[in-house]
Formats: structure tokens, C-alpha cells, sequence
């Protein structure tokens, strides 16, 4: 079922998703620069450069949304905050450099993202203003600049199970990162051959994959068990993102690569146990 079909022409292109406490939806919207909520009218991240590009997206444990920008203006890059209706704020500045991808909070506030041009997972503790290198690792690096999806490294990022896991597109991997005090432990790749782009668990520890080039969505159950849940014939038109709910899945297609062009959110009703999502202290 499409819940939300977007405009590619204007840039529309939902890329990451958040559901709030409340219910509400909010998708940030690739090259319009925007964040869609379903609760209102798309907001503008940042009213400057048309180069900035909105990419992940992520909510505190009092329902702030955070928004990652890619931008070549060193005043723009970075992570910005909503604060209230229609004002985002700069949260925590990154080097133009960087292609900001999926971020994610740890329980302590702890801010990390997926840097997928340099292959580079970033940090911004609570109370600093900046994003940091957290980890540099050949298991987080692009294969080459040839395509959309060789040139991108790490990409998603999510807590779970007292560790950081994150897919690389580009490399076709879901790696697990243990946290040993909140540095990098050990890198393990656990699944290959799946060049998801985002994705989520539930609490049960069930993962759900966002498979962007083979307009797909995988479920990988706690014993290894790998199912399709939906694919192009159910409107996934390179699905980038997922979000669980009560009763299935919500899933976010760009409309990248191909010819159809058809970006929309999806839902996809199917048994899910409860969301598993970090419950961060407010970082300030």
C-alpha cells in the first residue's frame, strides 16, 4: 500500500524516516531539502545554498528531530535540529568534505554518522558541537566513484544489542561494531552479499533491510532466517529506509536509479514485535 506518493520532478525524495511518539511521520526529502511530516506542511532544513541536501534523519527521547545536511558551505554542513515549527538550528557542525548518510543516538546522548563518501563513521558526544572521526575502517569504505551505489560506503546506522551496526551499500554488508566505553571495539561483518541502503530492528531483534538497487525489502530473523517481504510489484521504487511499527512496516523509496522515478512511502502490513529505537538523554 502507497501511503504517500512524492514529486521526484521537485526533488521529493524521501530518504529517511522517523515515527514519533505521537504517531507522527516524518521523511526528510533528498534535493528539496526538506523534512515531510505528515502532521503538516514539508519545513525547509536550510533556507541557504542549493547544493545542501537533506539526508538522515533521527529523534531525541523528547521528539526533536535531527536532520543530517551535506553541503560544500562549511556554515551548512552538518546536523541540524528542529526546535520549533519551521526552525532548524545547527546541532553540530561537520567538514564540508563529508557525506553525512544515516544517524543514530546512543542511550547516552551520543550522536553518530555514517560519513559513505569517505567510509568513516563520525561522533558528537554530549556537549560538544561538532562532528568528530569516530572510526575509520576498510569494512566502512566505498569501492569506487563509478555509481551511485559503488561510491557509497557506510550508510545506515543503528543501536542495537549494546553495539553500533551499520550496512555499506557499496561493499554489500551489515557490520556489527562493538562499544567498548564508547570507543570503537571490534568490526564484524555479518551478513554479505546485501547492498542495503537503511534499516531497522524490531525488539525481538528481527532485521529489517531496505535493499535500494534490488527494489527490495529484506527480513532477517534472529536465526538467520532471510525472507522478501516486498519488492517493485508492491511500489518499492529504491527503497532507502524503514521504519517499524505496530502493525508492519513503513518504507521510504527514492525513486534513484531506474526509469520510474516513483518516490513515495510505503506501507506494509505484516507481524512485527514493538519498535526497537534507543531512548537517548537529551544531548543538551
Amino acid at each position: 500500500m502507497i501511503l504517500k506518493a512524492f514529486d521526484h520532478s521537485a526533488g521529493e525524495m524521501p530518504e529517511n524516516i522517523v515515527v514519533l511518539a505521537d504517531g507522527t511521520i516524518c521523511a526528510t526529502l533528498l534535493m528539496a531539502g526538506t523534512v515531510w511530516s505528515s502532521s503538516g506542511e514539508p519545513e525547509r532544513v536550510v533556507s541557504g545554498p542549493a547544493d545542501a541536501i537533506v539526508v538522515g534523519l533521527a529523534s531525541d527521547s523528547e521528539g526533536r528531530l535531527y536532520a543530517a545536511v551535506r553541503s560544500s558551505t562549511g556554515t551548512v554542513a552538518g546536523i541540524w535540529r528542529r526546535e520549533a515549527p519551521r526552525r532548524w538550528v545547527r546541532f553540530a557542525a561537520s567538514e564540508t568534505r563529508a557525506g553525512l548518510n544515516g544517524i543514530t543516538f546512543a542511550e547516552d546522548g551520543t550522536l553518530f554518522a555514517a560519513d559513505s563518501v569517505n567510509g568513516e563513521i563520525l561522533c558528537c558526544p554530549p556537549g560538544d558541537d561538532t562532528l568528530r572521526l569516530w572510526l575509520a575502517d576498510e569494512h566502512l569504505a566505498p569501492v569506487s566513484p563509478d555509481d551511485p551505489v559503488s561510491s557509497t560506503g557506510v550508510n545506515g546506522l543503528k543501536l542495537w544489542d549494546g553495539a553500533l551496526w551499520a550496512t555499506n551499500t557499496a561493499q554489500g554488508t551489515v557490520l556489527r561494531i562493538g562499544l567498548d566505553e564508547g570507543r570503537p571495539g571490534e568490526v564484524k561483518q555479518i551478513h554479505t552479499g546485501i547492498p542495503a541502503d537503511d534499516f531497522a530492528f524490531d525488539s525481538s531483534g528481527t532485521l529489517y533491510l531496505a535493499v535500494h538497487p534490488h527494489d527490495t525489502v529484506l527480513r532477517i530473523a534472529p536465526d538467520g532466517v532471510m525472507t522478501t517481504l516486498a519488492t517493485q510489484a508492491d511500489g518499492l521504487d529504491g527503497p532507502s529506509a524503514i521504519a517499524v511499527i505496530d502493525d508492519g512496516l513503513l518504507v521510504t523509496s527514492l525513486g534513484m536509479l531506474g526509469s520510474r522515478h516513483n518516490p513515495n512511502i510505503a506501507r506494509l502490513s505484516l507481524d512485527v514485535a514493538a519498535p526497537a529505537l534507543p531512548r537517548p538523554r537529551m544531548p543538551r
